[in-house]
């Protein structure tokens, strides 16, 4: 039978009567007290439960949303021993359910946990096909598979900068229709009001969304619209296990869910209905659950199958642009804005560069379509033109991504650290703390343009002769993109903070003031591993008094051998602290990874402010994990 309920239920008469009686499957009779309504089996059943240790299963845990035995779904009604909720009384109150009075209601809103529980009890069938929900769920969304789908990162919404993460369904449906469905737990984040939205995600909670719907509107905002990459990483289940997920899907879209960013996210729910499968994705416990630690804990239960890139035409021109003559790709570019086809005729047309100047031709047509620069009738003539010639001359050749891009290699999301600071002939011992996310200073290899985001980054220092501490920063958020422009698509570059940082007092040292502080600017990468950027920031801050001051900065990036990166800037801060004077200070980093865990850095900087001068060299370790 599996987790699939049984056809024809119990077909003798006598026998069903007697099964009602014992189970108190029918309506209660006058003369049955509550002792006889849960009956003598249910009780046995619910010692079996015991013996079998089933409250302490891994995967009874996830099915109850549990970390670390405390359940994170707060709708009463999802948890029948809400308030005072244990998992055993929780699988007792369960199996009561089941078969007692309200059974053929109680089997429709969790099925589940039926269907497990059937299945680790040898417990007697209940039919399901009176779940309207239910059979109109299985037969509107078919899962022949059943994929994880990870969105990358948009730094420009808060509610996006860690990127996405849902599951995908598809299959053929009764009439041999093809449908595809996304299922997704989110919120709205759609504010400009950043302090309101943290304080909502992080304290009161916002209202949480658990939504199914075409997975090609998903596409088409992710990919089209955002310009964001879709990977598709296809679960490997049986057809058992994809029925017991789906049967759990309706479980959740019959509840209400609060959305906490740092304890319940997209991410934490997605795990956790993984979980129900696959129970070892929650033994590893982080601080705070992100889109990319669901893929890697998916990656490391062995869950992910096949994995499929949808890129977005922004992404491909990069890559392809990349990989051609500069001369080239600048005539590519001329042609298709004036669909014109001159660069097909090649004097080798099936070489592999004629065949990427079709595949640049091809993404730049498809870019001016999503900006609406070109009809629907020029992009489908173009394109059927570029397709045909694809076929002709370069049939079985694809763009691949590069691993150093998939998600599920990428380096880890928190880190602590620990160095040694030299300041003005004082030493110092420095410690910090990033729960999440990462920083320029970070392999970033798995972005497209260096990319900093940090938050709740914390640091103090301690004065080794006097042992007295002080708060180094405490960032509540910070986004940075270093993203270089191209002729294509341009390309522009920026940065916003939010919380206590450093700035120069008049004798050139670190003092912390309250900043809000955000920038434009441009970055270009004269060669495929060094990036320029110039970034023009202005801010407003607070120590003893408030003040707004600029702080432009000039950088340069260069990813080296042997797992090194070396960082220069240049900046100057015109007003720090709200004084009259400015700072300008030259910085360079060097950072060696040494493996996917630790990372080893030097810095070296120099502040000058009214004909002073002031040097820092510190030496920091960082553990990611």
């Amino acid at each position: 039978m599996g987790f699939l309920q049984g056809k024809g239920g119990f077909r003798a008469a006598f026998f069903s009567l007697a099964v009602w009686c014992c189970f108190g499957l029918a309506w209660p009779r006058p003369a049955c007290s509550a002792e006889l309504a849960l009956g003598p089996n249910v009780a046995a059943l619910q010692t079996a439960a015991r013996d079998k240790s089933l409250a302490a299963a891994p995967a009874w845990a996830a099915l109850l949303h549990l970390d670390h035995g405390q359940p994170t779904v707060d709708d009463p009604g999802f948890l029948l021993s809400s308030p005072r909720f244990s998992s055993s009384r929780e699988l007792d109150e369960t199996i009561a359910a089941f078969y007692g009075p309200r059974s053929s209601e109680m089997v429709c809103r969790f099925p589940a946990r039926y269907a497990w529980l059937q299945v680790a009890l040898m417990a007697p069938e209940l039919s399901l096909a009176h779940c309207d929900d239910l059979q109109e769920f299985l037969r509107k969304a078919p899962a022949d598979r059943i994929s994880l789908v990870f969105a990358s990162e948009n730094l420009a919404q808060p509610s996006s900068m860690m990127g996405h993460v849902f599951l995908k369904v598809d299959g053929r449906d009764g009439q041999g229709v093809q449908r595809d469905h996304a299922i997704s737990f989110f919120t709205d984040a759609a504010t400009f009001n950043l302090p309101k939205l943290m304080f909502d995600s992080l304290v009161v909670g916002k209202k949480g969304y658990f939504a199914l719907s075409p997975y090609a509107e998903e596409v088409k905002q992710y990919v089209m619209r955002e310009q964001r990459t879709l990977w598709e990483y296809e679960l490997r289940l049986n057809s058992d296990q994809r029925m017991l997920l789906r049967y759990h899907l309706i479980e959740l879209k019959q509840s209400s869910f609060t959305y906490f960013f740092h304890r319940h996210n997209c991410a934490t729910l997605i795990k956790h209905i993984l979980a129900v499968v696959a129970p070892e994705v929650l033994r590893q416990r982080s601080w705070i659950d992100t889109p990319k630690d669901v893929v890697k804990l998916a990656d490391q239960a062995g869950v992910l199958a096949v994995a499929t890139l949808r890129a977005p035409s922004r992404w491909r021109m990069r890559a392809i642009d990349a990989a051609l003559p500069g001369q080239l790709s600048s005539q590519v570019r001329r042609d298709v804005q004036v669909l014109r086809t001159d660069f097909l005729k090649f004097s080798e047309p099936a070489s592999h560069q004629a065949y990427l100047s079709i595949e640049l031709a091809g993404s730049y047509n498809q870019y001016l379509h999503e900006k609406g620069e070109r009809s629907v009738a020029d992009w489908q003539t173009y394109r059927d033109v570029l397709t045909r010639q694809i076929s002709q001359d370069h049939a079985g050749l694809s763009v691949e991504a590069t691993s150093r891009k998939n998600p599920s290699g990428s380096p880890q999301d928190s880190q602590v650290r620990a160095g040694l600071k030299y300041q003005h002939g004082r030493r110092y011992l420095t410690l910090g703390l990033l729960p999440v996310s990462h920083t320029m200073d970070d392999d970033n290899e798995q972005y497209f343009g260096e990319s900093e985001l940090r938050l709740f980054d914390a640091g103090l220092t301690v004065d080794l002769a006097s042992g007295r501490m002080g708060l180094d920063r405490f960032t509540v958020y910070a986004a940075k993109s270093v993203l270089s422009r191209d002729a294509f698509t341009g390309g522009w570059s920026g940065q916003f903070k939010l919380g206590w940082e450093r700035q120069a007092d008049r004798s050139l040292d670190d003092r912390t003031a309250f900043l809000v502080e955000g920038g434009l600017g441009v970055a270009y990468r004269p060669w495929p591993d060094i990036d320029v950027y110039a970034l023009f920031n202005a801010g407003v801050g607070a120590r003893q008094h408030a003040y707004a001051y600029l702080n432009p900065v000039i950088g340069a990036v260069v990813r080296e051998v042997y797992g090194m990166k070396s960082q220069l800037t240049v900046s100057h801060v015109d007003r720090p602290l709200g004084r009259d004077d400015g700072v300008t200070e030259v910085a360079f980093t060097q950072s060696k990874y040494l493996d996917g865990e630790f990372t080893l850095m030097l810095q070296l900087s120099r502040r000058f402010a009214s004909g002073r001068q002031a040097d820092t060299v510190s030496a920091t370790v960082k553990r990611l994990f």
